[in-house]
């Protein structure tokens, strides 16, 4: 019995050493867990769609259906595309294709916005709801070409789904540019602007913001407003004239279609498998489209076309660019053309030069007007346009201040002719998102 004694306390002597040992073993396990759950926490984080994501890098492939996608490819409008992808619940595929299209504006891009922007909150996902009202927002603020009751209207409904979205300020903000609409908006009739400010007021009592029910009240007793100012007549859809294409990018673009319609339909009776022919035949089209696109439009240029074809030219040249710049972020999808995304960088910059070079020659068609009334009056309508390009994210690189600084001076322009404008725009940094608003014109 005595013998059992020593290693008893032996025993007992060493189990602290365990004990610490389990301890530390117990704490590390904790640590590393606790760890890992942040990294999942801030990798969900980084996925998360705020009103601070530029809107391209928003999408995310790995949610777009490329048999549907495509089909743009092939030559289906990206309108119908969109609503039928919206339809569907294909929500991320019907963002893609508004996202990217640097055709559309006025109401066509407006109702697009707002449509899919209601359909995202319908699927609880605020983040890339409220990207869409913002973007309709901006639309609103910034496009010559809508008239009175789209401009207000679509900033009411963008204010709504803001604040639906769980942003507040950004609510705010839209509310107000509804409510300065409501207010400077030249040829509104007194039951046009008591239905806007009526429209405004349920929102308000959300806000909490007594300074805005007050302006909205005080604004509301009396509709009967003599709005100062002049609106600018949108000129943008004159300045376009068709130009012809040659055999060569006739038969490139033939080939391209095709090639995206047999990878559609490929992908739809297998399922996705078994479709790198296809894909290969695809991205060789494109890449031959791309090559043959390029040369086309150097000799077009070269040739000696009209002021309003060359307009045409070179949207169609940066629509181009855009189409690339979303393959080359798997737009579609799907990976078509590798060195594409290799050089994504660089097809950015190209859609920052075709949006530049078709300022020129906007430029060019505002010094061959007789009149510097409305020289000014299409000079500042072409600077709301750059400006609309840059909260799409399609002017990349654009600096907001040097935009800023010409707007200012194209409408002190106007004012100095006679025609100060009714909406006057200026860049807001502190404002949510930063960007340009209708600033107020009250002296």
């Amino acid at each position: 019995m005595e013998l059992d004694l020593p290693n008893d306390r032996i025993a007992h002597k060493r189990r602290p050493w365990m004990e610490v040992t389990l301890a530390a073993g117990f704490l590390f396990s904790l640590v590393l867990g606790l760890a890992a759950l942040g990294a999942l926490f801030v990798a969900r984080d980084e996925g998360r769609v705020t009103l601070a994501s530029p809107p391209l890098e928003t999408i995310q492939p790995d949610r777009i259906v490329p048999q549907l996608a495509l089909a743009e490819l092939a030559g289906d409008p990206g309108e119908a595309l969109a609503y039928q992808a919206a339809a569907a619940g294909e929500l991320d595929t019907a963002r893609a294709i508004v996202l990217y299209d640097a055709v559309s504006s006025g109401s066509q891009r407006l109702a697009l916005l707002l449509h899919v922007g209601r359909r995202y909150l319908e699927d609880e996902r605020p983040g890339e709801a409220a990207t869409l009202y913002s973007l309709a927002r901006a639309a609103g603020a910034l496009d010559p070409a809508l008239s009175a009751s789209e401009r207000s209207s679509a900033l009411v409904q963008a204010a709504g789904g803001l604040f639906e979205a769980g942003e507040q300020d950004a609510a705010r903000d839209a509310a107000r540019q509804a409510l300065r609409v409501a207010e400077q908006m030249p040829g509104l009739l007194p039951a046009q602007r008591s239905q806007v400010l009526e429209s405004l007021k349920p929102l308000a009592r959300q806000l909490d913001d007594n300074a805005f029910s007050q302006e909205l009240t005080e604004l509301a007793r009396n509709p009967f407003i003599e709005a100062a100012g002049v609106m600018i007549d949108s000129r943008w859809a004159a300045l376009s004239a068709p130009f012809p294409l040659d055999a060569e990018m006739q038969a490139a673009l033939e080939q391209r279609l095709l090639a995206a319609r047999l990878l559609a339909e490929r992908m739809i009776l297998t399922g996705g498998v078994d479709i790198e022919p296809e894909i290969a035949a695809l991205a060789s089209a494109l890449t031959e489209e791309d090559e043959v696109r390029g040369e086309f439009y150097r000799r077009a240029l070269a040739s000696g076309l009209s002021l309003e074809q060359q307009f045409a030219l070179l949207q169609d040249r940066r629509a181009w660019a855009a189409v690339k710049l979303r393959i080359a972020r798997r737009g579609f999808g799907l990976s078509l053309v590798p060195q594409w995304e290799e050089s994504a960088a660089q097809i950015e910059q190209e859609l920052a030069v075709a949006t530049a070079n078709l300022n020129l020659v906007v430029e060019a068609q505002i010094n061959a007007l007789p009149d510097a009334a409305a020289q000014a009056a299409l000079r500042a309508e072409a600077l709301l346009w750059l400006a609309q390009q840059m909260d799409l994210g399609l002017y990349p690189g654009a600096s907001p201040a040097e935009l800023d600084g010409q707007l200012r001076n194209a409408q002190a322009e106007l004012t100095r002719l006679g025609s100060p404008p009714a909406l006057p725009v200026a860049h807001e940094l502190d404002a949510v998102p930063p960007g340009f608003r209708i600033q107020s014109n009250r002296q």
